[in-house]
């Protein structure tokens, strides 16, 4: 029978405990410090890696982290927040308190904007720097092969490309959040509740319908799918129960 040196067993726990330390996630709720609501787009920004997360709707978020990596997190409107990571088991379920910045808008405060460009340039502002990081691809990677090359075996540099295509299409779902509200089609259409969130949800709009459209455009787009919905509303869910809207 062959045997398993004593120092190759310990070199293989060493990796593994190695390799656990190193593989570690953080977790928890981004809440707001003044009503405990929690944060849905803030951005959780790894230093070393460069790697960043997002907070869902419920506020929760999900990165890779190693004892003493920095952390940042922002949001548009809040003070950024920065630690650093201790050694300590605890460590990875961290829930995280942002306190509101009620003077970070004043810069932004242009008249005749809407609520959503005021939050728009802000976050502009915010993420300015990966934003205007330029991803060389098509006709200008003939120019710069080097730059071209380079990019595709950057980890930083492909992680900062998957935040900008992310961005906009965050900026694009925000935009028609802004317009394509249940306030607006209700003043259109008898429906109310999840009925109407159900309405919305069976006829979304595109960004750039969103963009181009009028009010009375977009009223009459409204109107013409709530006669099509008429003609056979959509099985929607109430509190576990199948109901058909009527």
């Amino acid at each position: 029978m062959v045997r398993f040196p004593a120092f190759c067993f310990l070199i293989l726990c060493f990796l593994v405990l190695s390799i656990s330390v190193q593989a570690q996630h953080m977790s928890g709720v981004i809440f707001d410090d003044q009503d405990n609501a929690p944060l849905q787009s803030a951005v959780i920004l790894n230093k070393r890696t460069g790697n960043s997360a997002l907070s869902d709707q419920k506020g929760m978020y999900r990165l890779h982290v190693k004892y003493g990596d920095t952390l940042s997190v922002s949001l548009v409107s809040y003070k950024p927040v920065t630690f650093t990571v201790k050694d300590s088991k605890q460590e990875f379920v961290r829930n995280i308190y942002l306190s509101p910045e009620s003077d970070m808008l004043d810069a932004f405060v242009v008249s005749n904007l809407t609520p959503y460009q005021r939050d728009s340039l802000a976050r502009k502002n915010l993420y300015g720097a990966a934003l205007n990081r330029e991803w060389v691809s098509g006709g200008a990677a003939v120019f710069s092969p080097m730059t071209a090359l380079a990019q595709q075996f950057s980890r930083k540099a492909k992680q900062r490309r998957r935040f900008q295509l992310n961005y906009n299409s965050w900026e694009n779902q925000r935009f028609i959040e802004s317009r394509y509200t249940p306030e607006l089609v209700a003043t259109v259409v008898p429906l109310r509740g999840d009925t109407l969130s159900s309405f919305i949800n069976t006829y979304p709009i595109e960004a750039d319908f969103a963009r181009a459209a009028t009010d009375l455009e977009l009223k009459m787009w409204i109107k013409y799918n709530y006669l099509e919905w008429e003609k056979n509303p959509k099985v929607i869910k109430l509190d576990g129960f199948k109901t058909e809207d009527k």
